[in-house]
């Protein structure tokens, strides 16, 4: 078993073999306040699975780990399979999840991982760093309008 790919988005589907992403690639949420609690964020995962994994049950954990590799939050478990491909039986299948978590609290500013872990074993991690950042007083900095240089005039 791979892992073809994983990571985090603002939001996603998996429906009829597709796809359906919002927001991919969160590696860096900014906060003004720690500890932060980021309301939703999706994790996407495909894991490509040999014929010989097929048709059994496999064990899918998660777990949110803080800088000095302690576990925080809960620990999402489930269990997967997936069908061997009977037209074509030699053949890798691929299974896509996605993992919605809502309510993840961040006690610091600091880097944090989520692991993916499968039948014991960990596959993957994906990193997710958080920032202290404090708006300007006033709200969002207001980009500078260009200056235009002067037109040549001509009589």
């Amino acid at each position: 078993m791979e892992v073809e790919y994983a990571f985090l988005a603002d939001a996603a589907q998996a429906t009829d073999g597709k796809l359906h992403v919002l927001g991919a690639g969160i590696d860096e949420i900014r906060a003004p306040d720690f500890p932060c609690v980021h309301p939703y964020m999706s994790l996407v995962v495909k894991l490509e699975l040999h014929p010989s994994e097929c048709d059994r049950d496999h064990g899918l954990e998660i777990e949110l780990w803080d800088p000095d590799g302690n576990r925080i939050g809960p620990q999402l478990k489930g269990v997967f399979s997936a069908s061997r491909d009977s037209d074509h039986p030699t053949r890798s299948v691929f299974v896509q999840m996605v993992l919605n978590i809502m309510g993840a609290e961040f006690p610091d500013p600091a880097d944090y991982a989520f692991q993916v872990i499968v039948n014991g074993q960990h596959m993957k991690e994906v990193r997710l760093r958080l920032v202290r950042h404090k708006a300007p007083a006033g709200g969002p900095e207001k980009a500078e309008p260009e200056s235009k240089p002067p037109q040549d005039a001509t009589t």
